[in-house]
């Protein structure tokens, strides 16, 4: 039977360093891939709450209503405009 022959203790070392940096910096991505989802969850959420908003607001104020939103004003879309959206 042949004797087996085994890494220098430097190569074993390298060998297993890489194989750790390897093996954190793929819990990392899933980790960012989490992040990720989570993320995406929140933008659907935030959407959904603006369609409700806007919903309100058109009842309240109108489908004609234009509303800006760093100022608050609100004015009203001329009729053609809307006729050519239509």
């Amino acid at each position: 039977m042949a004797k087996s022959k085994k890494l220098t203790e430097k190569e074993l070392t390298q060998v297993q360093s890489m194989l750790n940096a390897f093996n954190q910096l793929k819990m990392q991505l899933g980790d960012v891939v989490l992040q990720q989802k989570q993320i995406v969850d929140n933008i659907d959420k935030v959407k959904e709450d603006y369609k409700v908003v806007e919903k309100e607001l058109t009842k309240k104020y109108g489908e004609d209503a234009v509303i800006n939103p760093k100022t608050g004003e609100i004015t009203k879309s001329p009729k053609e405009t809307l006729e050519k959206v239509k």
